[in-house]
């Protein structure tokens, strides 16, 4: 391989309906190409492997590595298709994962849905052990108690195997010897102990969290393994996966911790929203990203994405609020509905207008693919409405079939309601936008944030379509488009910093922490963070960010906080909580003593590129050309549509109109206006905010 070609970044993002691939130049920090195809649900690595060979053979590029957001951890929580998993817990400890909290989704639902342990009671063993609150050991583990364990397990015959006993955050010595024989006597089985994936209290999340590790590691660990196998069979020789909280890890370390993948795809299109906010001066950003299936939400403040310390996975099915599994680990802060371009449009026994959650995905597609879907979709509406070309997304192996799309619509929506066929597409993208428009309201307005104070950056191969009328519905101001907004998250897989999380119990007043005891709790996490470093790929700095979490002695919930150089014992904690909490809630409890929950460090490398410059595009005059469209109202009119690579910086246009890009389609509506920036990006505002 030669230099260059070690400098050859392969962005891949694989979604339920379409595999992107972005190639990036990290040595001259330049998009080099995009590639496009439809996703292969049996397989996705099959549809990630075709894109990088495809692409590859084409250009004729070498590239260094692969860097990779995935949904196979998802996706193997929610179809419950994880190992033959067994959980090894404290003696009376069995039950926690079928008794939960007390929380309901719905409050006055007394006999709400809830997932089932993904570990059933017949495969939950309990070893005689106990250890106190602060590390003291009260029942030692013995050797016979250890043989037998282990003993039961090769009688289940398990794939993988979960250790979570009782206070192993204050000393896990009692799980590192369950680990260490059960890995040697049964060396094919996966084993995941609680104090490795989290070392932190609350016994319900940190065991759901481990539980969830262990169930989906195997699949997970087959499928990197194959992906990074073939990859090096093409003389690729790193695979860096994306994790929930954005960052990058190495396809080893991947495989040590499934967990913190599972919501990988999503965060890389917030991860380059970020990266584009912060070089185009946009600090605060809801990125708005629509796909195929899913639509999806994440806040940007300050160029940064909002962080949540825990998340419920698999928390919807089919549409409903069933509980989830906890997952203690950082992720970026995302809302997301089943709704996408493949979303299907239905009418319900009652005869009303229904679209989503339920998808036509990328087998069989919407029915203007041609290959044999027989649902009307949202994508199908926007090819009967005019605004996608025959010539559909740009997407390889793929074209629009618009008689199909109309017939469908016909057939499933506007005969049954009586209605024109441009009036039955309109409103099935009414409906699609005013749930999405829902969605940007949960994440802005029941959070305390007013969306007049940020931009909509719209993203996905359908975020372009609908942001403009969402942002108009929500009251966000302004809508920026990015460069190739169709593989945007395949851009966010390449601009994430190597991230990892470590956080450390200690539960103790604060007062009482002198700086010695301190320096040496984030001396043990420093330790553990260059450790899963040192697994890295990376020619960066190592960086480290110390945070604490803080809370009232009675309290249920802790604040992080970070940590300056000057935050160097208790007492200075304590100043550092007491101002935090006045300034977000008004008062202060003087009384009353503050509690020193845990020690959180992030550590990490940056990226080697903060924000690439688009790929070059040919410019050759105007090149505008007009066509027939019917509007969202339904009536047919004459817009005009512009394509994007024509389109110079700092040209204006006034809408109604349709900017074509590769992979996606820009609507800009009957008020709007769109100017196009120095860097590629394009700003929609209302001409009356002028």
């Amino acid at each position: 391989m030669t230099d260059h070609a070690a400098d050859i970044l392969l962005g891949i993002d694989v979604g339920g309906t379409f595999t992107d691939v972005v190639a990036l130049d990290a040595g001259a920090g330049r998009i080099v190409g995009t590639f496009k195809l439809p996703s292969t649900p049996a397989d996705p690595s099959a549809g990630a492997l075709a894109g990088a060979a495809r692409f590859l053979a084409r250009t004729g590029l070498a590239a260094g590595a692969v860097h990779h957001g995935t949904t196979v951890c998802t996706n193997a929580l929610i179809e419950k298709r994880g190992a033959r998993t067994a959980l090894v817990t404290t003696e009376g400890f069995r039950d926690v994962l079928a008794l939960r909290r007390q929380a309901r989704p719905r409050l006055y639902d007394l006999a709400p849905e809830i997932s089932p342990p993904l570990v059933p009671r017949a495969r939950r063993l309990e070893v005689a052990e106990r250890t106190a609150h602060d590390g003291e050991t009260l029942v030692p583990l013995h050797k016979a108690e250890i043989e037998r364990i282990v003993g039961e397990l090769r009688a289940l015959d398990v794939e993988a195997v979960a250790i979570s006993l009782l206070h192993a955050y204050a000393d896990d010595g009692h799980e590192r010897a369950l680990e260490a024989a059960i890995a040697e006597a049964l060396p094919d089985v996966f084993v995941s102990r609680a104090s490795d994936v989290t070392a932190e209290f609350r016994e319900f999340e940190r065991t759901s969290t481990v539980a969830v590790n262990a169930y989906i590691g195997p699949r997970a660990a087959a499928y990197l393994g194959r992906l990074g196998d073939a990859l090096a069979a093409r003389d690729i020789p790193r695979l860096a996966i994306v994790k929930s909280n954005g960052g990058l890890t190495s396809a080893a370390n991947a495989r040590r911790y499934p967990v913190h993948l599972i919501e990988s795809g999503p965060a890389a299109g917030v991860i380059a929203s970020a990266a584009l906010g912060r070089t185009e001066g946009f600090g605060d950003l809801i990125a708005f990203d629509m796909g195929g299936t899913t639509a999806k939400v994440g806040v940007i403040q300050d160029g940064r994405p909002r962080l949540a310390p825990e998340f419920l996975a698999d928390r919807l099915v089919d549409g409903r609020d069933v509980g989830g599994y906890p997952i203690k680990s950082p992720v970026i802060d995302l809302i997301e509905i089943g709704a996408g371009g493949g979303s299907i449009a239905r009418l319900d026994s009652l005869g009303v207008l229904k679209v989503g959650p339920e998808s036509a995905g990328a087998d069989p597609g919407p029915a203007c693919w041609g290959r044999g879907g027989g649902a009307a979709t949202v994508t199908d509406a926007h090819v009967v409405l005019g605004h996608i070309a025959a010539d559909g997304y740009g997407a390889e192996d793929l074209s629009i079939d618009a008689e199909a799309a109309r017939r469908v619509i016909a057939q499933t929506v506007a005969d049954p309601l009586g209605w024109p066929l441009e009036r039955a597409a309109a409103g099935i993208l009414t409906l699609a936008d005013a749930n999405m428009a829902e969605m940007v309201r949960l994440a802005t307005l029941r959070r305390g944030l007013d969306p007049r104070d940020f931009a909509l950056l719209a993203f996905g191969g359908g975020g372009a379509l609908h942001g403009p009328a969402i942002a108009r519905e929500v009251g966000v101001p302004r809508i920026v488009v990015p460069p190739v907004p169709g593989l945007f998250s395949a851009v966010g897989t390449l601009l994430g910093d190597v991230r990892h999380d470590l956080v450390q119990t200690v539960l103790t007043r604060a007062q009482g922490v002198d700086a010695a005891a301190l320096t040496a709790g984030f001396a043990g996490l420093e330790d553990r963070a260059h450790a899963l470093l040192a697994a890295e790929a990376t020619a960066g700095e190592s960086r480290f960010e110390r945070q604490a979490d803080l809370r009232f002695e009675g309290q249920m919930f802790e604040k992080t906080l970070p940590l300056g150089p000057e935050d160097r014992d208790g007492e200075a904690l304590e100043r550092l909580f007491r101002q935090a909490y006045v300034a977000e809630y008004g008062y202060d409890l003087p009384g009353q003593p503050v509690e020193l929950v845990n020690l959180r460090l992030v550590a990490g490398c940056p990226a080697a590129v903060a924000w690439p410059a688009p790929a070059a595009g040919e410019v050759s005059g105007p090149g505008r050309r007009r066509r027939a469209v019917a509007g969202a109202d339904g009536i047919r009119r004459e817009i005009e549509v512009v394509p994007r690579a024509t389109i110079r910086p700092g040209e204006h246009f006034a809408g109604p109109l349709l900017i074509e890009d590769f992979g996606a389609t820009i609507r800009v509506l009957a008020g709007q206006r769109v100017t196009a920036g120095t860097s590629g990006v394009l700003v929609i505002e209302e001409e009356d905010a002028r």
